[in-house]
């Protein structure tokens, strides 16, 4: 199964609990299901105005255009429910790190810390980027800013 509902690197689904690999494959099922649905609206709406006579009007792009409106909110409806159930059931498996570790934060809030503790400790980019790699507790602490971060730091050293 292609897991897109979320961009986690393979390292951090490794981390991840059986328990929340299989929230995870819910999670990206239910939105598989969506994306079939989109796809059989279309077919559906598209084989209405083809059987009326006005399929080329701008009628189908506009039924489109809402349809995957719609859908767009349900699958991120999907993704931030996921986002907060791995948010609070994720923890740092006793492992130390040189910032402040606080689960209780935002992920935009841990990256931060984080982007500031490897820029202001480490002022060559290849050794940054080795140290943030080295970092156990970052792949699980991040979440999907891990691998935002992870680009961050390799793209200095280039």
């Amino acid at each position: 199964m292609l897991i897109d509902i979320i961009t986690y690197t393979d390292e951090q689904f490794a981390a991840l609990t059986e328990e929340q690999i299989r929230e995870v494959e819910s999670v990206q099922t239910k939105k598989n299901r969506l994306t079939e649905a989109l796809e059989a609206d279309k077919r559906a709406e598209k084989f209405k105005l083809v059987k009326k006579g006005i399929f080329r009007s701008a009628v189908f792009e506009k039924l489109c255009a809402e349809l995957e409106e719609a859908y767009s909110v349900e699958v991120e409806n999907l993704r931030e429910g996921l986002l907060f159930y791995l948010r609070f059931t994720t923890g740092a498996n006793g492992l130390s790190a040189p910032y402040a570790v606080n689960f209780a934060l935002t992920y935009e809030e841990r990256a931060k810390i984080v982007k500031e503790y490897y820029d202001s400790h480490y002022a060559e980019p290849t050794e940054r980027f080795e140290a943030f790699k080295g970092d156990g507790v970052a792949k699980t602490y991040l979440g999907e800013y891990y691998s935002l971060l992870f680009d961050y730091f390799y793209l200095q050293i280039e």
